[in-house]
């Protein structure tokens, strides 16, 4: 692995970035700034930054669908999922609750629990996890799975911070970050089912001597080995699932680096997302990722639905 990287913006200062996917179809990078209500768009060929904004709530994920309308995508606005149509990404846009269609809704009776991170299986189900707000989270959040016929269920209980997903190449495991536990942890993973079995932790980031570190977002690469940015700490960590070992140690010119996403025309780019700071791209890094998954959940017919 080549260990002359180069790190560099390729946006202004974003309020709080997160939730990045590569659109391998729009050679395009989205990504979410949930405090601003908007979905953003980096077109790397023009150099150009667009922005969809979103009434609502907090918006903290962005998944593009693979088989509705073009320039659709899945979206959390607040405790909702929902599908917005984006008609040009290359124009800024901003859009009421009357433009949404209405997925999937949870967790009615948490009114401090807000969606967080999520991210699609190869085969388009939804994978999107919860949070409190409060002082105190107290294990207050969950994490979902939205089957492509919109049932939604509740797969993992009791967590923290709902953060970042990834899958083997395989698709037998399936890794998940509770960020306040400090815990990244891996889960036999049923392709046929979406079913998760097997729960165990594969990396501590406070036996790892890491902390105040926390691990926000996740990707993988090839080679089978997990990127996992340390929230407050300007780094992203490059780790070996399979025995904790630490391969290597990315810094960012921000602290609080949220999320990591494979891109470029070879998907040898990693973008990462930070709070108060650019979307940063590191080149050169020797190792590549896999095209994201876009979501297959079927879509609503008829009128849209406020939220």
């Amino acid at each position: 692995m080549s260990e002359d990287y180069k790190v560099e913006p390729v946006t202004g200062t974003i309020g709080f970035g997160e939730g990045p996917h590569w659109s391998v179809e729009d050679q395009a990078l989205y990504f979410v700034d949930f405090f601003e209500q908007l979905v953003r768009r980096y077109h790397p060929e023009t150099d150009t930054h667009t922005k969809l904004h979103i009434e609502g709530g907090p918006v903290t994920m962005v998944v593009p669908h693979k088989t509705g309308p073009a320039h659709t995508f899945v979206v959390s606005v607040g405790l909702s999922l929902v599908a917005v149509t984006w008609p040009d990404p290359t124009q800024d846009l901003s859009v009421t609750a009357d433009d949404l269609r209405l997925l999937a809704t949870v967790e009615q009776d948490l009114p401090d629990n807000r969606f967080n991170d999520g991210k699609c299986d190869t085969l388009g189900r939804l994978f999107a996890g919860t949070m409190s707000t409060a002082e105190d989270p107290d294990h207050m959040g969950n994490l979902y799975r939205l089957d492509t016929d919109r049932t939604i269920t509740k797969v993992v209980e009791k967590v923290t911070l709902s953060n970042g997903l990834a899958w083997t190449e395989d698709n037998s495991t399936m890794y998940y970050n509770d960020t306040l536990e400090y815990k990244v942890n891996a889960f036999d993973f049923d392709l046929s089912t979406g079913a998760l079995s097997g729960r165990r932790v594969v990396f501590d980031f406070q036996e790892a001597g890491l902390s105040p570190a926390q691990p926000d977002g996740m990707t993988i690469d090839t080679d089978g080995n997990i990127w996992v940015p340390g929230y407050g700490v300007g780094t992203v960590f490059n780790i070996d699932p399979s025995n904790g070992d630490i391969l290597r140690v990315v810094n960012i010119p921000s602290l609080d680096t949220t999320s990591v996403s494979w891109g470029g025309p070879d998907l040898d780019q990693l973008f990462v997302t930070c709070g108060n700071a650019p979307v940063y791209r590191v080149t050169g890094l020797g190792v590549k990722g896999f095209p994201a998954n876009a979501c297959t959940v079927d879509l609503p017919t008829g009128p849209r639905k406020k939220q």
